[in-house]
């Protein structure tokens, strides 16, 4: 029956994953609206309100299947994939179902683009292996004079060597793309929305790269072109890649005042992997303005985020190290082996999901002392446990030896009273 249900889903990919939301329709007041309306609607909500973001890609596809319009139904199903990935749920069914409809033709950028939508879902969820495959096969179906294609081929490649921290061999690759789609604004093939992202990504690396002066003239940049044109998808991780930048200059203040400016937007867009990372970094902040308290509260936070979406992040690793030897000093112990257990989980998650790293993280809790130190807290509990165990028999049997005492005294005293009692009555008697 599992052989058949996957069967069906791969045949008939309009019967499940037609829509993203089930039954949705499209609103009267949207239904004469042009097609770029709808268009412009959807980039102004992408990264800033993603549950807006999908109402409009699902009316884009609404439409392309309405019009029997391949363009706006491809991108519908392409959309949809992106921000549920955005928003943390799975968008391969989506992806799976435009891959469907569209292996072995040649409309268009499909299946170029099908792959390529395929390969961010891996790449975003660490599986960078699959990625680099579903690149390859998108490349198999690129046509061969398409600029566009090429440098965005690039631009993915740029990400995954960023995500293998090979940051020096990334930085060409994101100049190359920035400066292309830079070259394109003021002309007939000018994508904004690109440019500004290519921004993004170019300061993001040159921060990776540690020159965060270059970084923050670029982030300068972009919210100002974020500004200019009017597109603000890129603006909030501009303003959060900043108060990175500043925590690592040690303006902590000023990186406290951008990072919190960036906190409700992600808060809002439900963008929980960036927020789990900028609560580190507010956890950081906080921790080196010798905030302890409030530094373990946000450090905390990320912890609980990166456990409920089950992405954690090796950058955000040593904010578990602050927590334990902060619980150390405290001499709370159950805290303190309750944190070595989510720092040991979140070590075999990245082992995990990032398993084609080619460089390894630092680790200063190792998994074999991180164990030892976890064997040891329990053996303290248990010794601990044992003391209050018998103490508490201790004092039941002090308690009961009480108790067996005054009763014993009080059988004497009775004893005593019947025996005067016996020898006044005989001395009366003899009277």
């Amino acid at each position: 029956m599992k052989r058949i249900h996957f069967i069906l889903i791969f045949l008939c990919p309009f019967l499940l994953f037609s829509q993203s939301k089930k039954g949705f329709k499209i609103p009267d007041s949207l239904k004469n609206k042009s097609t770029q309306y709808i268009y412009n609607a959807y980039r102004d909500a992408y990264q800033i309100d993603n549950e807006q973001a999908e109402f409009y890609a699902n009316v884009i596809l609404s439409k392309g299947k309405k019009d029997n319009n391949k363009d706006l139904l491809y991108d519908g199903y392409y959309k949809i994939a992106r921000i549920k990935n955005l928003k943390g749920e799975n968008g391969h069914p989506y992806a799976d179902s435009l891959i469907a409809l569209v292996k072995n033709k040649t409309y268009k950028n499909y299946p170029s683009n099908a792959y390529i939508i395929k390969g961010i879902l891996y790449n975003n969820e660490g599986k960078y292996k699959d990625a680099l495959d579903q690149y390859s096969i998108a490349l198999k179906y690129s046509p061969k004079d398409d600029q566009e294609f090429f440098y965005r081929i690039k631009l993915l490649i740029g990400i995954l060597k960023t995500a293998t921290e090979e940051y020096k061999e990334a930085l060409p690759l994101f100049k190359e793309y920035y400066e292309y789609q830079k070259a394109k604004i003021g002309t007939r093939h000018e994508d904004k929305g690109a440019y500004i992202g290519s921004i993004f990504s170019l300061a993001n690396i040159y921060a990776k790269c540690e020159q965060y002066g270059k970084s923050n003239e670029l982030i300068a940049l972009g919210i100002k072109e974020c500004k200019k044109y009017k597109i603000y998808s890129q603006y909030n991780y501009l303003i959060m890649l900043k108060g990175i930048n500043n925590y690592y200059l040690k303006n902590l203040p000023l990186s406290l005042r951008y990072l919190q400016s960036a906190e409700r937007l992600l808060r809002k867009n439900k963008d929980y992997s960036n927020l789990s990372i900028l609560y580190y970094f507010i956890g950081k902040v906080k921790h080196e303005s010798h905030l302890e308290e409030e530094a373990i509260r946000y450090l905390i936070q990320s912890d609980s985020i990166s456990y409920a979406i089950q992405d954690y992040n090796p950058v955000s690793r040593d904010g578990y190290e602050i927590i334990i030897d902060y619980y150390k000093k405290k001499g709370d112990i159950k805290n303190q082996l309750k944190y070595i257990n989510q720092l040991i989980y979140a070590d075999s998650a990245i082992a995990k999901t990032q398993k084609n790293l080619s460089k390894e993280i630092f680790k200063k809790y190792d998994t074999a002392l991180l164990i030892k130190e976890k064997e040891g807290l329990i053996k303290t509990l248990n010794n601990r446990n044992s003391i209050y165990i018998w103490f508490i028999l201790f004092l039941i049997i002090c308690s009961g030896l009480f108790i067996y005492i005054i009763f014993e005294n009080r059988k004497k005293i009775k004893r005593y009273e019947k025996h005067a009692k016996d020898l006044l009555e005989k001395i009366d008697h003899r009277k």
